[in-house]
């Protein structure tokens, strides 16, 4: 059996802040904005930042948040932090996603706005999160999955680099240091079609693999072995990013023997006889997943539900390993720690919905968890704040922390200060000829589909074509379109204003 209660416990010592665990409060930083923050950090020492990112998490699948998920590393990091509860990545795929948070802009203003999309690192909109503490003195080592897009790229800032499945100039991955290994993963997940998203992906099956023939397992080996034998006196700059839980569902063995299967559930349908979602009809292998899943039992539902949870608790458990080293060395007694996902995952939603490429909660929401010895003073450790995010949030924060200047003002907000978002924005760009631009609140969201535009600042309401409108409160599942309804004109007409104004911005 697993053994997850001394990681839990060290956490439990290592991020903790003065003061009792709360929750539910609504402010991650009282009375303090970015230039108070600035100047605190001048006359002390700069805090090491440990960024950690996975692949397609589900904004809930924190134990904290749902008890049928085993997450002890990621429940200790919120426990003694802040998790943001209301955030939402930019774009619900990788490539945009990654370059959205990474760069700090909108797709918008870095111009990818699908996977096949990329950027030549000659015309790169601004500099990395990497470029930005590399060149203020900081070592910056760089584990596991950017997906910067379809160009070879160099490592953008990271002296350090390693990746395990798409290289880049300067780095070293696993194709060229463990070939077997490679090949050895690569043949086991075969059966499970292009990105590991076929039906059989999802359903998945128990790796016959050891942890370090799988990518994440060779990555997290990396990283450990990075820490054991660092000595460079510079502040760290580490970035750890996972593949998983993304499809396929195929866990190192022992992560599964962790789920009751007959005490999970899963997702529960629409009473539709046909797909309903106008700004993301036909897209992501539709006719696929539903032909499959809609004659689905409930064994084939609970153990596909299991599995992705049980790649989410083999990922949580490694970066536990991880931060556990990262003790050992004193790297967490200075130090702010940042996770979150680049986006969610649908996993059978809103009539047979996988994967992302959607504007819908489970895709477009994702977690968002600060904590670490280094967050200031003034907050309560164990706060859900509830203010509207996105995820061109994490740079400025994390440079405010490290009293880094931006070259320019960036569109993010620094998440510890006061809240200064009104809603959140996204956009979709996978259906031909048009684009799709999500305003949400905590309470409602609009979605407007657009004939697309060469210019963001292009978009005008003649443009439009059609919308979806929810209400969260009533409608968490979003299977009521209140579209067109009079009694909620006044709040589409003031998303709407609120969805071009963003545009023109940009």
């Amino acid at each position: 059996m697993l053994n997850y209660l001394p990681i839990c416990l060290l956490l439990a010592v290592v991020l903790c802040s003065c003061g009792p665990a709360s929750s539910g409060g609504n402010e991650g930083m009282k009375g303090e904005g970015n230039e108070e923050l600035r100047e605190g950090r001048i006359e002390g020492a700069r805090p090491n930042v440990i960024f950690i990112m996975d692949d397609q998490h589900r904004w809930d699948a924190i134990g904290n948040l749902n008890p049928q998920v085993i997450t002890p590393t990621l429940d200790s990091l919120m426990d003694h932090g802040i998790l943001y509860d209301q955030a939402v990545c930019q774009a619900p795929m990788c490539v945009p996603s990654r370059n959205s948070i990474m760069f700090g802009m909108y797709p918008s203003q870095t111009g990818v706005f699908r996977n096949g999309d990329g950027l030549r690192d000659e015309d790169a909109p601004g500099r990395t999160m990497a470029e930005y503490f590399r060149d203020a003195g900081y070592e910056t080592a760089g584990f596991g999955k950017t997906h910067w897009g379809k160009y070879r790229t160099g490592t953008r800032g990271f002296e350090t680099r390693y990746t395990s499945e798409i290289p880049e100039e300067g780095g070293r991955n696993m194709a060229e240091m463990n070939p077997a290994a490679k090949a050895r993963y690569d043949a086991e997940i075969a059966v499970m079609g292009p990105g590991e998203e076929n039906n059989l992906g999802y359903l998945g099956f128990t790796s016959k693999l050891p942890e370090t023939d799988h990518r994440d397992g060779w990555i997290n080996a990396r990283a450990i072995d990075y820490i054991r034998e660092r000595e460079d006196e510079r502040p760290l700059f580490l970035y750890l990013s996972y593949m998983k839980p993304h499809a396929g569902h195929n866990p190192p063995a022992g992560y599964e023997d962790r789920y009751d299967l007959d005490n999970i559930t899963y997702a529960q349908q629409p009473h539709w006889t046909e797909d309903y979602s106008p700004h993301a009809a036909g897209v992501n292998r539709r006719d696929m997943y539903v032909d499959y899943w809609k004659t689905a039992g409930p064994e084939e539902w609970q153990l596909m539900t299991m599995r992705y949870y049980a790649n989410v608790t083999w990922i949580d458990d490694m970066m536990g390993r991880t931060l556990a080293e990262l003790r050992k060395k004193g790297l967490l007694d200075n130090a702010i720690v940042v996770y979150t996902s680049d986006h969610g995952e649908s996993l059978g939603e809103h009539y047979y919905r996988f994967n992302k490429y959607s504007l819908y909660e489970a895709s477009v929401r994702v977690p968002v968890i600060l904590s670490g010895s280094a967050l200031p003073d003034g907050f309560e450790p164990g706060t859900v704040d509830h203010r509207a995010v996105d995820l061109v949030d994490i740079l400025p924060t994390l440079l405010v922390a490290a009293n880094i200047q931006e070259d320019e003002e960036l569109p993010g907000v620094n998440l510890l200060a006061p809240p200064a978002r009104e809603g959140s924005f996204a956009a979709l760009h996978e259906r031909e000829g048009e684009a799709a631009f999500m305003w949400r609140t905590r309470e409602h969201k609009l979605i407007l589909v657009f004939e697309r535009q060469e210019d963001a600042a292009d978009y005008t309401a003649d443009n439009i074509i059609t919308g979806e409108f929810y209400n969260l409160v009533e409608d968490p599942a979003e299977w009521t379109d209140l579209y067109g309804q009079p009694e909620v004109a006044s709040v589409i007409s003031e998303f709407q204003t609120k969805i071009l104004d963003r545009l023109s911005a940009m």
